[in-house]
């Protein structure tokens, strides 16, 4: 087979590949690249919480935990799955985070909790948090990373091949993964974050939280984060600003929801 009939088996056989993993999300309405079948998520989610709980301080029992899972649990029952296994635990590190798995698990850290001042904040959290696993961001960011990887070395791959120089293929992996963190995988990370707060905020309103704290939880990370991070086309995150404007533009709609439950 020659090199141009080779290179074009190669295309068509990845445009396949893409064009399978495409689906529409059935929530937002949005085409996501999914090389993962949903029903993975539930033991990917199993098998990575297994590994959190054997390094972190995972909290069993407690106040603070029984009011995580109650609200995340109620936030979870009106959500766009409800029956995924939700399991919501509390990490008890001086941290100022919290993280979805695949298949509905939810951790929220000690310090993000003792920072917020009433349930409606810690509902705004949890709600974005259970957006990110009904939405599957989890999978999606996955996928993305994996198929980057080998379009990557592929790239590398080819570079030696025609040019018969070991270094070249080394710098053109190293710069392609530089531009896919960069302008791929960086601004995706960012959109996903925008979206989890949209419909978490939908979210924490129909399950009988008041919306307006979404805004009020932003503020309030603003002033507990140290000066000088990362600006946002660096970052995985938006701007608490961004985040802050956007929901507020959207709040008639927020509060329409919280108004009718």
């Amino acid at each position: 087979m020659g090199k141009l009939s080779l290179k074009h088996v190669v295309g068509a056989a990845l445009i396949f590949v893409l064009s399978a993993c495409v689906t529409t999300n059935e929530v937002t309405g949005r085409s996501q690249f999914i090389t993962i079948p949903a029903s993975e998520d539930t033991s990917l989610g199993l098998e990575a919480m297994a590994e959190v709980k054997k390094t972190a301080p995972v909290l069993e029992s407690g106040p603070m935990v029984d009011r995580v899972r109650r609200i995340g649990k109620r936030i979870a029952a009106i959500s766009d799955n409800p029956n995924l296994p939700w399991d919501f635990v509390v990490i008890d590190e001086p941290v100022l985070n919290a993280w979805a798995l695949p298949g509905g698990k939810v951790a929220v850290y000690a310090k993000m909790v003792n920072s917020l001042t009433d349930d409606a904040e810690l509902a705004a959290v949890l709600g974005h948090e259970i957006a990110h696993a009904v939405l599957r961001h989890g999978a999606e960011q996955l996928s993305r990373a994996q198929m980057q990887s080998l379009i990557i070395v592929g790239v590398g791959a080819a570079v030696g091949a025609a040019t018969k120089d070991d270094e070249k293929a080394q710098l053109a992996v190293g710069l392609g993964s530089l531009a896919a963190q960069g302008f791929v995988a960086l601004p995706h990370s960012r959109s996903m974050e925008l979206e989890a707060d949209d419909i978490g905020t939908r979210y924490m309103a129909k399950a009988g939280y008041d919306p307006r704290a979404a805004v009020r939880l932003w503020e309030h990370m603003k002033t507990l984060k140290d000066a000088g991070g990362p600006p946002t086309f660096l970052s995985t995150h938006p701007s608490d600003d961004k985040r802050i404007d956007r929901l507020q533009a959207q709040m008639p709609y927020y509060l329409s929801v919280y108004k009718k439950r």
